[in-house]
């Protein structure tokens, strides 16, 4: 898929555009249902995969059901999605029988083997992204994802996703309900509701499909998962079509743009994934970055939403972690790499060297000019505060910074007293524990004229979904009203 320029976007997306995308995607789905061939591959003892390749210009796109029939057929649907789409097809077989995990590879925090032969294999995710490049005819720009629940009564669709802004995600869940009103019979059928990230917090834990797997190489992924409710066949062929139609509708919105809404712009490497999220109000100076998306695992969704929140371009960094990278985890905001939770010494080497360049590179596109003021933000369990280490900040300004803070937390957290209230120290007012030395020598802090690197408690900000709530919106308000003190040209558009 190619790169698209971001360009701002509206939260509503006007009718005649709706209408266009009905239209397009009726003409271009109506050279789908030619024969494409069912291919097959096998991992002996383990099970197999079928797949198929697109139909012409559809390439890049494939829809894949790691669990095939055990996830209550959702092969099935997997395949009708295709058959009308005409997107490229990938569905393993017999694997989940054997706990073995198939769209995600098994997590590492250390050094470990990358033989594919040791016994009592975990994972054949490398097995299942060659299948779906093979589906793709090439590297994958769009996957879509079909899953079930396993257990419990849920009611509705939940969808995760990477590489969606917040203004994709609400045309696609806007989309998804004017097809679902056309096609369900008043009081015949239920209509179920659609979550959909990042516009809503889901409560399907994917964390490792996203950092380290499947939606991990894909350029813009969905992952869907649809509640096990049906009582007919009737019930699932209605819901089928329903998908089926909204696939195709997706493919065009994220394809095509239509709409011009902002996009995320991606780069896929062997190592990792980055992402650039231009400024939505053309704010220029001012970057905040995610160096450590996949393995500060909630950094990424709380960068994504700040620069929703704020307007302040982003970038964020996923992988490079030792799943990723045979052991060691690529720092990305500086040119070294380390083995984790050693007391050895860093390591420069060329991987590391060009992933920190990819990622200055960006931070610098990002900013559309000199970079005025950049903020990192990293997470660790050690300490139950908020640590800011700081470059070319001054005391008055690190006062001015912690009393705006102080005054949003307690104003924000007023009426969540079970929220815990975390206390923030910040250089060079206060002495912190982590000083991000690395970055600030020879690192992206040292890169623009003030930095601010936030380490924030996981324990106390971050573990569930409604501290990370409450915290992003503390942590927005105060990038809001601090970036005008710190940097020039934030004060002039922000007035």
């Amino acid at each position: 898929m190619p790169q698209v320029a971001i360009r701002p976007g509206t939260e509503k997306w006007p009718r005649t555009l709706l209408r266009w995308t009905i239209t397009a995607t009726a003409i271009f789905l109506g050279g789908c249902s030619l024969h494409r061939p069912i291919l097959q591959e096998h991992v002996p003892g383990l099970g197999r995969f079928e797949f198929r390749e697109p139909a012409e210009g559809m390439g890049g796109v494939v829809v894949g059901a790691p669990h095939g029939r055990t996830d209550r057929y959702s092969d099935r649907l997997a395949r009708a999605i295709s058959d009308r789409t005409g997107a490229g097809l990938a569905i393993a077989y017999g694997f989940r029988s054997k706990r073995i995990s198939v769209n995600q590879p098994i997590v590492r925090s250390g050094a470990y083997s990358t033989s594919w032969n040791f016994p009592q294999r975990g994972s054949v995710f490398r097995e299942y992204k060659k299948v779906l490049r093979r589906a793709a005819k090439g590297e994958i720009d769009l996957y879509i994802g079909v899953h079930r629940w396993g257990t419990g009564e849920a009611d509705r669709i939940e969808v995760a996703t990477s590489g969606l802004t917040f203004e994709e995600a609400m045309i696609l869940k806007e989309t998804y309900a004017r097809i679902r009103d056309e096609l369900v019979p008043k009081g015949q059928a239920p209509r179920l509701e659609m979550a959909i990230e990042p516009i809503e917090r889901i409560s399907w834990r994917v964390s490792g499909v996203k950092h380290h797997g499947v939606l991990l190489i894909a350029e813009k992924g969905l992952n869907i998962r649809l509640p096990q409710f049906f009582s007919s066949d009737s019930g699932e062929r209605l819901y089928a079509e329903i998908l089926s139609r909204w696939v195709g509708q997706v493919i065009v919105v994220l394809r095509e743009n239509p709409g011009r809404l902002p996009q995320i712009q991606v780069q896929v490497t062997d190592l990792g994934r980055f992402e650039l999220v231009e400024s939505r109000k053309r704010f220029s100076g001012v970057v905040i970055g995610s160096p450590h998306g996949s393995y500060d695992e909630f950094t990424a969704e709380v960068v994504k939403r700040l620069s929703y929140r704020t307007g302040f371009a982003a970038v964020i960094a996923k992988g490079f972690t030792p799943t990723e990278t045979g052991g060691t985890r690529i720092n990305v905001n500086r040119p070294t790499e380390k083995l984790p939770y050693s007391e050895g010494r860093e390591i420069h080497s060329r991987r590391a060297t060009e992933t920190y360049h990819a990622f200055k590179d960006l931070v610098f596109a990002a900013s559309s000019g000199d970079l005025e003021l950049y903020i990192d933000i990293h997470q660790y369990n050690t300490d139950s505060k908020i640590q800011v280490a700081t470059v070319g900040i001054s005391q008055r300004e690190a006062k001015i910074i912690k009393k705006i803070y102080g005054e949003i937390r307690d104003q924000t957290l007023k009426r969540q007293s079970h929220i815990p209230v975390v206390e923030l120290l910040i250089e060079p007012l206060d002495e912190v524990e982590i000083g991000a030395w690395a970055a600030k020598i020879e690192g992206i802090l040292g890169q623009a004229k003030k930095s601010l690197h936030f380490e924030l408690p996981g324990e106390k900000a971050l573990t569930t979904s409604e501290t990370r709530e409450a915290y992003t919106r503390i942590l927005a308000a105060l990038l809001r009203e601090s970036a005008p003190i710190l940097a020039s040209r934030a004060k002039t558009l922000i007035r």
